[in-house]
């Protein structure tokens, strides 16, 4: 510091900062020959004052995380990274981050939205309300809401019907976010477009739920105006999210709103493109959102500002769409054989098995055992389903090469997993009557699980179905594969059970006509049908002839309020004339199947539906293909025995997507 030394003795300098005086000269002006050593001064060193605050921070340290000493001892002893590094290294990331994240510049062209509140009668008399015509202000799209009590009615039934397929929104949150949003309705307030895609597809799922089950639907009105009203509010959903995307860089509740109208979607469409069009966006807001990297350690900075409940909603909402990611890679379509999230380019710890209660109150990582049951069971479980699906994808060629250098051993291998994991479920999750009545008491908490365990077995199955089909069809060539046509008939004659007992349970009935599980339904039906007409047997075929008949009766009758199971029967119906299947006349099929569909005709494009025909609309050509090519199943005389089973289930698999 260049501070002059007074001379005298001792340096009045040397006395203020502590030090002893080495500079002044005792009893003469010239230097020693030697210099004194410095002594132990009264005042601390530099050396004492290190230490004390080493101890202070590690004191700090044990207080607020409850690391162990040791721990604390490593981490001193490694090397620390000079904040100036880091502070570039954040440089460096916001500059490359430039033209990623801005706001798009269409936003100003966008259409506006106009909300209008109505009840539900008023709107359904009215199209000019539920309708996308404009509103109020020029050029903007009119968005209907049902009035206050109407939407606290439709969130208490998504909450008993629909939530627990997909346990990703915290349903307190979102009943405060409805209150907020009528509040700010009535007071004049822009509402933010999110939480408004998020209760319009709340309202849309719940309404699909009601229209497929009579006398449900008491403030909707009838099972008619439940499906008018479920169609009207996906509309409304896709264009707030349509206006969402151009106008904001996306939030958890785009995700979430884009994950249950995809539920939405599928019910009325299937996996098609519309629905996988949903889930792709719906991975890539969630990628921007950084929720592929929430535990990462340089993320954990960006979600520093969340509760740890809001953390694991976010955990909860990307494994979901993982979860859908892989297991939809095993279920046919465009999409077979691949998946967009690589499990290596992610770092999310898998959701706590907790119930919504203990996510604020508990400490971030209160967790129990698996085996335990709570409302994220169902979601745990599918996830690891998921995981054995992106396995066998893994293992696997190819969907579109070539099979025949497949080692069979392997397909054998892969398939006893899903063996193994159906055996290694949990007492709640079985379907066997002793694991039922086990389960009362759980059941009595936790309802849903009453479905949740036909879905996961049903799953299951259907996978075993897609793992095995190749071989499957080849019976009749190798004798080796008789594995694969028993594990694919075992399969199919459960799911055939899962229904029987499905109907015949009046407390879930209703679930059972979820697009979720007619899909897997309808896979059941057709093992059947192809094992009859493919595969003779030298025993009477008359029981295998029932079991048929009694599947497409029961996949009919569904599509009197499914619009996906009419697809169902209408795409057999396409494929049996395409490769020259005999169609016997309708008057010989009406004593088999029963009374005549009620049919649906959806178009998304054309406003999202074409409205619920009249009964006699439009009839009489399709019930004849429809009813008549189940008659040309049960017969299989008719059919062409030159056709390529192969090519007809990946036509099937075409014409639902």
């Amino acid at each position: 510091m260049k501070l002059k030394c007074s001379r005298d003795d001792p340096c009045s300098n040397c006395v203020s900062r502590g030090l002893t005086c080495q500079r002044a000269y005792r009893g003469s002006l010239k230097p020693s020959s030697h210099a004194e050593q410095p002594t132990q001064s009264s005042g601390p060193t530099n050396e004492d004052l290190l230490v004390r605050i080493q101890r202070l921070e590690e004191l700090i340290l044990r207080s607020h995380s409850g690391t162990s000493p040791s721990t604390i001892e490593k981490t001193s002893q490694s090397p620390v990274v000079p904040s100036y590094i880091s502070e570039g290294e954040g440089d460096s990331r916001w500059l490359e981050e430039v033209g990623t994240r801005e706001p798009s510049v269409l936003s100003d062209l966008s259409n506006g939205l106009s909300f209008r509140v109505s009840t539900i009668q008023r709107a359904l008399s009215s199209d000019s309300v539920i309708g996308d015509s404009p509103g109020s202000n020029s050029g903007s799209v009119n968005v209907w809401l049902p009035s206050k009590i109407e939407a606290t009615w439709l969130l208490d039934k998504y909450v008993d019907h629909v939530a627990f397929l997909h346990h990703i929104v915290h349903l307190q949150s979102v009943r405060t976010l409805m209150d907020d949003m009528y509040r700010q309705l009535g007071s004049g307030v822009v509402l933010e477009p999110s939480h408004v895609a998020l209760l319009l597809s709340i309202f849309a799922s719940t309404a699909v739920i009601l229209s497929s089950h009579p006398g449900s639907a008491s403030v909707l009105g009838s099972e008619k105006n439940a499906f008018s009203c479920a169609c009207s509010w996906s509309k409304a959903a896709l264009n707030v999210l349509d206006h969402s995307s151009r106008s904001s860089q996306g939030s958890v509740e785009d995700v979430q709103a884009m994950i249950i109208l995809s539920f939405v979607v599928f019910n009325f469409e299937g996996f098609n493109v519309r629905f996988r069009t949903l889930s792709s966006n719906a991975l890539t807001i969630a990628r921007d959102l950084s929720l592929h990297r929430l535990d990462a350690t340089s993320a954990r900075p960006n979600i520093s500002q969340d509760s740890s409940g809001k953390t694991e909603i976010k955990r909860r909402v990307w494994w979901h769409l993982v979860s859908t990611d892989w297991l939809l890679a095993l279920s046919g379509g465009p999409q077979e054989g691949t998946y967009l999230v690589n499990p290596n380019h992610m770092l999310v710890n898998c959701p706590r098995n907790i119930d919504d209660v203990d996510l604020d109150c508990q400490d971030p990582s209160y967790n129990v055992p698996l085996l335990q049951p709570t409302a994220m069971s169902y979601s745990l479980f599918r996830a690891q389903l998921a995981n054995i699906c992106r396995t066998v994808v893994d293992t696997l060629p190819p969907s579109f090469s070539s099979w025949v250098e497949v080692n069979y051993d392997e397909i054998v291998s892969l398939d006893q997993q899903f063996e193994h994991f159906l055996r290694d479920l949990p007492f709640f999750f079985r379907l066997d009557e002793a694991s039922r009545k086990q389960s009362r008491e759980i059941d009595r908490e936790y309802p849903q699980f009453l479905f949740q365990r036909y879905i996961i077995s049903s799953t299951v199955h259907s996978c075993r179905f897609k793992l095995n089909q190749p071989f499957f069809t080849r019976t009749s060539l190798n004798r080796r594969f008789e594995y694969s046509r028993n594990v694919c008939l075992q399969s199919a004659r459960a799911i055939i059970e899962m229904k029987r007992q499905l109907d015949n349970n009046d407390t879930i009935a209703i679930s059972g006509r979820l697009a979720i599980f007619l899909h897997t339904f309808y896979l059941a039906t057709v093992v059947l049908v192809m094992d009859f007409c493919m595969n003779k047997d030298q025993r009477d075929d008359s029981e295998r002839r029932r079991e048929v008949v009694g599947a497409c009766r029961d996949l009919q009758v569904a599509s009197r309020n499914s619009p996906l199971a009419s697809r169902f029967l209408e795409s057999l119906t396409t494929i049996l004339r395409k490769y020259g299947v005999d169609i016997l006349p309708p008057e010989s099929s009406q004593t088999i199947l029963g009374p005549e569909p009620f049919p649906v005709s959806v178009g998304l494009e054309s406003g999202f539906v074409d409205g619920v025909q009249d009964s006699h609309t439009g009839y009489d050509t399709q019930s004849a293909e429809i009813e008549g090519s189940w008659e040309s199943f049960i017969d299989p005389n008719h059919a062409n025995g030159e056709v390529s089973w192969d090519s007809l289930f990946s036509i099937l698999d075409a014409q639902l997507t």
